[in-house]
């Protein structure tokens, strides 16, 4: 047998290998066209054919290379464009809410490489969601209301160590000036005691500066009283009128009701510089009384009221009509203090009927 014979069809072996290898070429599956997917730049993984996206993402397609003479032919249906960035890209943008479907195939036909068919389902991004805006502005309130908490912690915080350095310093002063004035008044009382009987002359002047002393340690210990936060100034105040008019009655014999309804334990928010203006006001209208009234009783009321705090000051003694020009300056400071403090002052008085005076001081 020759070759000629060998390789020609009517030999039984050579038609054996033909149909061996048209069954193997047949069986041989088709290229894969679609080499990788990236959605915003992430791999994204095909299953079923189906890619889900949302509007706001790219969708670029890596395609496999083809050998030369053969190229891509895109159809994108229910979107806006895909285009080839060259021969191995296909980029897909401008994505709208939908299904859409985009075939791939390979031109021209090449038994190979079979069109390729991929289901895009495209969903509205979270930026478009009904509960979007909402949830935004709650994030936005909450952020607010954490910088407001801490801005209010820390000045909080800066208030309180202001306030414990106050109270720090109020006590060393105390303590120091209290300390020394004290040292010098047991000192001129242990002196006075022994020129009591020898010099009656120098006892009444040492007498004298002892009274001055005492009356300095209390008004010094009435300021640092007020001044220190820790304790209540509203209160402290309010025991400084009551010595102070305590002492000018009993000196005078004027029969003192002192009546104060506003219980220690009510905290009432009122500035220090106003307790200071009202202070003045009540000693500035207790003095006018001790000096002008030539009462022999006086009644000092206090008490809460919706407006504010209520103080009624009420003699038995000569009057004068309020309405009249007065030498004196006594009045007019007294309405501008109360004036500075934001205070009304009320007063009712005639000539022969007493005099009530009624301070109302606004929360």
């Amino acid at each position: 047998m020759n070759l000629v014979n060998l390789f020609t069809l009517r030999n039984p072996l050579t038609l054996f290998f033909v149909l061996l290898g048209l069954c193997a070429y047949a069986l041989t599956p088709p290229h894969a066209l679609v080499q990788s997917v990236f959605v915003s730049g992430i791999p994204y993984t095909i299953q079923n054919e189906k890619i889900d996206v949302v509007d706001s993402d790219n969708l670029l397609i890596v395609l496999n290379r083809l050998p030369e003479g053969l190229h891509y032919q895109c159809t994108f249906k229910g979107g806006t464009s895909a285009y080839l960035l060259d021969s191995m890209f296909l980029s897909v943008t401008k994505l709208r809410k939908g299904a859409h479907s985009l075939t791939i195939a390979v031109r021209p036909q090449h038994p190979q490489y079979k069109k390729e068919h991929l289901n895009i389902s495209v969903n509205d991004s979270f930026l478009k969601s009904w509960w979007f805006i909402p949830v935004l502005g709650f994030y936005l309130l909450l952020l607010l209301g954490a910088a407001i908490y801490f801005i209010g912690l820390i000045n909080s915080r800066n208030k309180e160590k202001v306030m414990n350095l106050r109270s720090d310093w109020t006590n060393q002063l105390h303590n120091d000036i209290g300390g020394d004035l004290s040292s010098v008044a047991l000192r001129l009382e242990i002196l006075r005691k022994k020129l009591a009987e020898v010099d009656p002359k120098t006892f009444d002047n040492l007498s004298k500066i002892f009274n001055i002393l005492n009356d300095i340690q209390r008004k010094l210990r009435f300021v640092f009283n007020l001044v220190d936060p820790k304790k209540d100034s509203l209160h402290v105040m309010f025991m400084g009128i009551y010595d102070f008019a305590q002492d000018n009655c009993s000196v005078q014999g004027i029969k003192l009701t002192y009546n104060n309804k506003i219980s220690a334990e009510e905290n009432l928010k009122i500035d220090v510089s106003r307790i200071n203006q009202l202070f003045l006001v009540l000693k500035e209208a207790l003095n006018n009384v001790f000096k002008s009234a030539k009462a022999t009783t006086l009644s000092v009321d206090i008490k809460r009221i919706k407006e504010g705090i209520q103080i009624e000051l009420k003699d038995n003694g000569i009057g004068f009509d309020p309405q009249a020009n007065h030498q004196g300056n006594g009045l007019k400071n007294l309405k501008q203090l109360a004036k500075d403090g934001y205070m009304d002052i009320n007063i009712d008085s005639k000539p022969g009927a007493g005099t009530c005076m009624v301070i109302l001081v606004y929360l």
